[in-house]
């Protein structure tokens, strides 16, 4: 009896499997999951997917779909606050499309922490909202409440109240970058920028804590809220403007008379350092042009 030869079977063909998230893009799903979760209303699920050409996209998912009009509005909300972290954005009624860092977004980004550090140079509401409590009277009383209690309560509402802590936390984790010279100069000045609010955030919360406890301590001396809290704003607005330590945080450094480089922090000397210099070759001592500024200064002086 003969048998025909078994035939050969191909080998399976192995298909190859999705390509590994890069980690730079698994922190931006991150961040732009963070914000777009802040915008959207409370019980709302915001996808964030990879963009096959470079870039991401959002979603909203419910159960029932949106109305346009709705599903618009929430897309450019959230298209306004990613565009605020420097991202280009494309939003319409199905999704938003988060692109590239741009220019334009990374310039106003500055703007927002420039005037951000202008406002938080004045402490003069934070004191008044720390010692009346920040309007918990209702919920906290130093009868009732610990002065760490009490305390941690005024903070955590004057916290929002700034709300820089909780958009700079959103960024927590995320190195940003760029291959262009000139976006990561932006860059570098927006992490310096950023560096500089959260501290002057967080002498804010300093102040809020102390004035809280104050106000406690005062009022164990005598059991009135009302005099405790005129008291201690009475000692806070003495010191307030009078400390220039706190102020400094915002404004110029002593060492800084407004000509030359301003001063750069860790975080926007370690972005600067990596950018390349593309530009043309400085010129050489000898062969510099001077300015008309200096030959008149220099003239002056003979």
């Amino acid at each position: 009896m003969s048998i025909e030869p078994r035939a050969r079977v191909a080998p399976e063909r192995v298909l190859p499997g999705p390509v590994p998230m890069a980690p730079e893009t698994a922190a931006q799903q991150r961040v732009v999951r963070r914000i777009c979760a802040r915008v959207a209303p409370e019980g709302m699920e915001v996808g964030v997917g990879e963009l096959p050409p470079g870039g991401l996209q959002v979603w909203i998912d419910t159960p029932a779909p949106l109305g346009t009009q709705e599903s618009w509005v929430l897309h450019h909300r959230m298209a306004r606050e990613v565009a605020l972290v420097g991202w280009h954005c494309e939003a319409d009624a199905d999704r938003l499309l988060v692109l590239g860092w741009s220019a334009a977004c990374l310039h106003n980004r500055v703007r927002l922490l420039q005037s951000g550090l202008r406002r938080l140079a004045d402490f003069e509401h934070t004191a008044q909202r720390a010692v009346q409590l920040d309007g918990l009277l209702g919920e906290l009383s130093p009868d009732d409440e610990a002065p760490a209690q009490v305390a941690a309560a005024v903070c955590e509402s004057i916290e929002r109240r700034l709300r820089w802590p909780e958009r700079l936390a959103e960024l927590e984790g995320y190195e940003r970058s760029s291959g262009l010279p000139h976006l990561q100069l932006l860059l570098a000045q927006v992490a310096g920028l950023e560096t500089k609010v959260a501290s002057a955030c967080e002498e804010h919360l300093v102040m809020a804590r102390v004035l809280a406890r104050a106000v406690c301590e005062h009022y164990a001396l005598h059991s009135d809220l009302r005099r405790a809290q005129r008291e201690v704003l009475a000692e806070t607005r003495r010191w307030v403007h009078a400390s220039s330590m706190i102020r400094g945080s915002a404004g110029p450094r002593p060492g800084f008379t407004g000509g030359g480089r301003p001063h750069m922090g860790l975080a926007e000397r370690r972005i600067a350092a990596s950018v390349i210099n593309h530009g043309t070759p400085r010129a050489t001592p000898a062969t510099a042009a001077p300015r008309a500024g200096h030959l008149g200064q220099g003239e002056g002086a003979r």
